[in-house]
């Protein structure tokens, strides 16, 4: 069964915190590897603007910053296939992160489709665009998938820009973990207490910003939820950035 782990982020860890967790990393990896539950992997770059976008009378709004102005905010994530939440809690309770942040696990509602950029994605492969993140933010869980979101991925995965996605159940089904002392703790809730929630992930790729603003809006939740947008950390992209001659 898959699971995703939306990992909880307050802002840039400490050096000491980044340090252990790139020490740890090898060995979790070493382990998770053939046992094949972390598909995929990868944080999010909180250095880079968010924005919100919304479609509404046919009309694209897109605002700066994201949805909803929290502590904690989506930092990064895993995509899981485990036997079931038991397994995916023993999973990320070994994740280095985990001594640091919270880490919300939750179900796909109907599976999760993994596009044919997947492999590139999980390798840190982004010389073909760099990839997004699209969260879509609802006060009430869809009772039905839009009829035209599979077309929307297909459309993506057919040009190599789709990564992964679908709708997740709703926030009773969440189960949060942190990790003190040692010890986990398990909470049964996000791991922000709003009202709203994520209801669907989608991880795009795009030439850039421009462009994912666009697939964002042509996102069929777009039109009665809120698509936040956050660009993954990415070694290419900053590469990019660090060449780039200043005016």
């Amino acid at each position: 069964m898959e699971y995703l782990a939306m990992i909880g982020s307050n802002g840039p860890q400490p050096e000491e915190n980044r340090a252990r967790m790139a020490r740890e990393f090898p060995a979790y990896q070493a382990e998770m590897g053939p046992r094949g539950v972390k598909v995929a992997g990868r944080p999010l770059d909180i250095d880079e603007p968010v924005v919100t976008v919304r479609v509404r009378g046919g009309e694209t709004l897109v605002v700066d910053g994201p949805f909803a102005e929290t502590k904690e905010f989506v930092g990064g994530l895993d995509l899981l296939d485990c036997a079931d939440l038991d397994e995916a809690i023993e999973v990320e309770g070994k994740n280095p992160v985990a001594r640091f942040l919270p880490l919300e696990i939750r179900p796909f509602r109907d599976g999760v489709r993994q596009g044919r950029r997947l492999p590139a994605f999980a390798a840190n492969d982004d010389t073909a665009g760099s990839p997004y993140l699209l969260t879509a933010w609802t006060d009430s869980e869809p009772t039905t998938v839009p009829p035209d979101y599979t077309a929307w991925q297909e459309a993506l995965d057919a040009r190599g820009q789709y990564v992964l996605g679908g709708l997740l159940t709703g926030p009773a089904t969440a189960t949060t973990l942190r990790s003190h002392d040692g010890t986990i703790h398990l909470t049964n809730a996000p791991f922000v207490d709003l009202a709203s929630f994520i209801t669907c992930v989608d991880v795009i790729t795009s030439a850039d910003r421009d462009e994912a603003i666009a697939h964002a809006a042509a996102h069929p939740l777009a039109q009665t939820c809120a698509i936040e947008l956050r660009p993954f950390h990415s070694e290419t992209r900053r590469a990019e950035r660090t060449l780039r001659p200043t005016a």
